[in-house]
């Protein structure tokens, strides 16, 4: 199985993994055929990558960093409540209520997912990316998915960290709802393509004190959550809002929101820019470490999450294409690679597989859709 730009998919193929909607309904099962109004359906929903079967690929499992049905369930449990808190402008204890029971219940499914994944591979240190095969449509979906991304990555970390069931609620919680304050910002603002004036900028950054309120609200909630809402945007340099808090008055679950919110919108598109490759998103935090955010915690990060997913295509350095295949536990950003063509691009009659933390001075030169493009 490998995972395909949908430009570069044609009829004829054959889906590696179920396609499921945003309500949770089947819309194309495993193996099923892909047909022209398939793709252009899926196109116009906005997928940008799908699962694809491969015979020269058909032995290589793609891990998910969670679930598809928890996926499902946490989104059915969160747009609601994001939607009714965007659509109420003044919230209630009905809100509140709503909101506690939502991101309770789906805090709940994350760590169970995720525990259960620790316990059968306990030795297994890696921080698996979340994949984002579809584009998000409105505000609403972009804050679900960003809320439930940063949340798995700080669970996940959590877990690693050996956190506690208490500080793994916390920062899970934190991390979920750290940008529940854009429910109150205008979409307009969040969804515009041009520059912001300093008067919409000022605007915008009011969503950590809106998210802070919110937050420390809503019943059943730690109130060391509400504060990594109202802090993700401090920089340990005192640059950051709304405060201009140096490393000393952020809080370390802040401190971490922060960063993984920051890798998760550089990944993700924005309606002002395009996504960046996982790789320049984490040279990005690497060369802010020590300003902007904390080394320890952008090293951490680095040695723990797999950057280049099992799957993805790659072009070398030498110019063969290949598949990721799998990871390598101690070099995570050097993956084994099934090279599937030679340096010219011409089709292998026979794959191979290239380990690339034994050949240092090969590189992963482009991925996705672009390694495909001569």
């Amino acid at each position: 199985m490998r995972l395909l730009p949908i430009s570069m998919v044609q009829p004829g193929m054959r889906i590696g993994k179920s396609i499921v909607s945003e309500e949770g309904q089947t819309m194309l099962r495993y193996h099923s055929e892909l047909t022209q109004p398939d793709i252009r359906k899926l196109k116009l929903m906005g997928y940008q990558h799908l699962f694809i079967e491969d015979e020269r690929t058909e032995d290589i499992r793609i891990a998910d960093a969670l679930n598809e049905d928890t996926i499902t369930a946490v989104r059915l449990h969160l747009m609601p409540a994001f939607q009714r808190l965007q659509q109420s402008g003044d919230w209630n204890s009905g809100d509140m209520r709503s909101l506690s029971k939502a991101a309770l219940k789906s805090m709940e499914l994350i760590l169970d997912d995720l525990s259960e994944q620790y316990r059968h591979s306990p030795e297994e240190d890696t921080i698996l990316l979340m994949h984002m095969n579809r584009s998000s449509l409105s505000v609403v979906d972009q804050l679900c998915r960003n809320a439930l991304n940063v949340c798995v990555y700080a669970t996940r970390i959590g877990l690693l960290e050996g956190y506690g069931q208490e500080q793994l609620y916390a920062l899970g919680l934190g991390a979920m709802l750290h940008d529940i304050g854009n429910t109150q910002v205008s979409p307009k603002l969040l969804l515009k393509t041009g520059p912001l004036t300093p008067l919409e900028y000022e605007e915008i950054q009011k969503h950590t004190e809106y998210g802070y309120k919110i937050v420390k609200d809503a019943p059943g909630i730690p109130l060391l959550s509400a504060h990594c809402a109202l802090q993700h945007h401090e920089k340990i340099n005192g640059s950051g809002y709304p405060a201009g808090l140096t490393e000393a008055g952020i809080h370390p679950f802040a401190q971490w929101v922060g960063l993984l919110d920051a890798y998760d919108a550089m990944t993700n598109p924005r309606p002002y820019r395009p996504a960046f490759p996982p790789d320049h998103a984490l040279e990005n935090l690497f060369t802010r470490a020590g300003t902007l955010y904390d080394r320890d915690k952008v090293d951490f990060f680095r040695d723990k999450v797999a950057i280049y997913p099992v799957g993805l295509s790659v072009r070398l350095s030498t110019g063969q294409i290949g598949i990721v295949a799998k990871h390598n536990p101690g070099f995570k950003q050097r993956p084994v690679v099934r090279i599937l063509t030679n340096e010219q691009g011409d089709d292998l009659s026979e794959s191979v597989e290239l380990d690339l933390s034994r050949h240092l001075s090969i590189m992963i030169y482009r991925i996705g859709e672009d390694a495909l493009v001569h």
